[in-house]
């Protein structure tokens, strides 16, 4: 829920500014987002997984630009799926190099883009690292494993489960990875994302230590892997009560993740969630069975 929107008489407020001059000014309909959460919530990250990591924007949980700006200046690099997204990053003033590309379907045209610009790719299937290898040799990659978790949130936002479309299972990883090497690519990132808005510590916990045991096999075989790209899907609480507890998720990392090893994050919602609020004008009432109120 937005602290930041609250009642200062009979006026409703957000970060201080009442919401019904923003409508006169602006006209309704009209989103209207907290500043001050969003910075909030990214202070609350870098304050915890900011100390153990790399902490990138998923750009699709919003992508207007004033946010993207206000969360790239904060120090977030950009998660992205598509050729659009990895320019709006570029647009919002988000270096090439802490822009990852994601996604299941990237045309060739979209890893054309992404490799011309220096765009970090976590790849998804054999396929594809094989079409990223026909278009540039000496490439560093990351391979998306799908851990065979479940998130134990809405089956529609579960990506982790052996049933899902996204991801490498991570029982045929290694035959990936050893594709990617002899294709001329560098795979050097496990990269993993089970599933969005989640809010328990368990799914993290099971999918953290099938994702080691796979580093650690691929070690014993020489490839070497530095960089564990956790993904997001932290949690938040719409009404009243606590978002997930990324300080957890920090313990837990730092307990169990080798020395020396990179990580990355990519929360969204986390971010953004709690900050909009959408400003619109009463046009109608219709008081029958059930009373609804027609808006803009």
């Amino acid at each position: 829920m937005n602290s930041d929107l609250l009642y200062q008489g009979s006026d409703l407020m957000l970060d201080r500014l009442p919401l019904a001059t923003i409508a006169r000014e602006y006209g309704t309909p009209v989103y209207v987002y907290s500043a001050s959460s969003i910075r909030g919530q990214v202070t609350r990250l870098m304050q915890s997984l900011g100390t153990i990591g790399s902490l990138r924007y998923a750009v699709k949980a919003n992508a207007n630009p004033a946010l993207l700006a206000l969360i790239f200046n904060m120090g977030l690099g950009a998660d992205t799926v598509s050729r659009g997204e990895i320019q709006e990053a570029l647009d919002a003033g988000c270096p090439a190099d802490r822009i990852v590309f994601s996604g299941v379907g990237k045309t060739q045209e979209e890893l054309t883009f992404a490799l011309d610009h220096g765009i970090f790719i976590n790849t998804e299937s054999e396929e594809e690292l094989t079409a990223i290898a026909r278009l540039r040799t000496g490439v560093h990659v990351g391979i998306r494993i799908n851990p065979g978790v479940d998130a134990h949130t809405h089956r529609y936002v579960t990506t982790g489960t052996e049933e899902s479309k996204f991801g490498i299972p991570i029982d045929a990883a290694p035959d990936a990875f050893r594709l990617a090497m002899d294709a001329g690519l560098v795979p050097d990132t496990i990269s993993c994302h089970i599933g969005s808005q989640i809010t328990s510590l368990e799914p993290y916990r099971k999918s953290l230590a099938r994702l080691l045991e796979l580093h650690d096999s691929l070690m014993g075989d020489g490839i070497s892997v530095s960089t564990l790209d956790m993904g997001g899907g932290f949690g938040i609480n719409y009404a009243e009560g606590a978002d997930f507890a990324v300080e957890d998720l920090q313990a837990l990392l730092r307990r169990d993740v080798p020395q020396g090893m990179k990580l990355w994050f990519e929360p969204g919602r986390y971010i953004v969630g709690h900050a909009g609020t959408l400003v619109t004008r009463v046009l109608y009432r219709k008081r029958y069975a059930r009373t609804f109120v027609v808006v803009d």
